[in-house]
């Protein structure tokens, strides 16, 4: 009982926000349906919790959405080679580059916020090439039935975005090497002189940011058969609210797979929402930026109301201890 108390008080404030806009959507729109918003949005899901690894580690990875526009044009262009095999290359190539990113910014010392707005246009050169400068689409448009079905009330891209934050978590959680990320995000110089290996570190990060976007890019084209030079540009900023909305440090150190579920949650409900409504898409993005605000605001000020109430407790305890000591 006391751990499930501790699980909802460490979720309070975005558990809170969701209820509250989920409320709002269908006091506003009672045909709103959640689970439609969430569908539509899956990729985001998996291109934050990417995101959310880097931050975790203390690091920013600004090419995610480049290399998700990448996967999805490799898929389209080597469909021919059938949809699964080319989703599964693009997804290999991808993370393979990541890692690559992680070793050279490792390597070079360079910060990671410079070297990932370099590849972001990098990147997105090579989807301008592999994609002939125009979109292109899959030959057999059937092919991508195979993602249309449903097991119980799941999807296959929903399904598939489940396993991987699942897998993120325990991995996170559960692992050495997701440990030594925290301890690197959280306290680097210390970690290092305490035995973790900064490179490898960096590798591991990069290259699960790289998979990550890999996979929403490659399975968005494939489910849509189509992929262009410009695609999921949107993804990059949605993918960062997600992570911060949902309680992702960006100072590194702190934050879970859960916390990227709810700050997808939070910004696809909204978004979709508003949608449905008739709104542009600026009014969205308003919206999305003054929750953002907000729950960063009221982070802040439940971390500094929580640091207070840990120095009184830790003062009382010391003057305890003195009034003991001099008797």
């Amino acid at each position: 009982m006391r751990s499930v108390t501790a699980w909802f008080k460490r979720y309070a404030l975005q558990l809170i926000v969701l209820l509250i806009v989920v409320v709002a959507m269908y006091a506003l729109y009672p045909n709103f349906r959640p689970e439609a918003a969430i569908e539509r949005l899956i990729p985001l899901g998996v291109i934050a919790a990417g995101l959310a690894v880097t931050m975790i580690a203390g690091e920013f990875d600004l090419s995610i959405a480049s290399m998700a526009a990448l996967a999805g044009a490799i898929t389209v262009a080597l469909s021919g080679l059938g949809l699964v095999v080319s989703l599964l290359i693009a997804i290999v190539v991808c993370t393979l580059l990541g890692i690559v990113q992680g070793w050279a910014i490792a390597k070079l010392g360079i910060n990671s916020l410079v070297f990932t707005v370099g590849t972001l246009v990098l990147l997105r050169g090579l989807t301008w090439l592999v994609c002939g400068g125009l979109s292109i689409s899959v030959e057999d448009i059937a092919a991508s039935d195979i993602f249309s079905g449903k097991f119980l009330f799941l999807s296959p891209l929903s399904t598939i975005a489940i396993l991987i934050l699942i897998a993120l978590g325990v991995f996170l959680a559960r692992t050495r090497w997701g440990r030594e990320l925290y301890a690197l995000g959280s306290s680097r110089h210390e970690a290092i002189a305490a035995g973790v290996r900064y490179k490898r570190g960096m590798v591991i990060a990069f290259g699960i940011s790289a998979g990550c976007g890999a996979v929403g890019g490659a399975l968005t084209s494939a489910v849509s058969g189509s992929a262009a030079p410009t695609a999921l540009e949107p993804m990059l900023v949605l993918g960062i609210a997600a992570a911060l909305v949902g309680g992702i440090s960006i100072a590194g150190g702190r934050g879970t797979m859960v916390n990227v579920f709810l700050g997808f949650a939070i910004i696809s409900v909204l978004a979709s929402g508003l949608a449905a409504m008739g709104s542009k898409a600026f009014v969205a993005q308003l919206f999305t930026g003054i929750f953002l605000l907000l729950i960063v605001l009221a982070e802040y000020v439940i971390q500094r109301v929580s640091e207070r109430h840990r120095r009184t407790r830790t003062k009382r305890v010391l003057e305890e201890q003195q009034e003991l000591a001099a008797v």
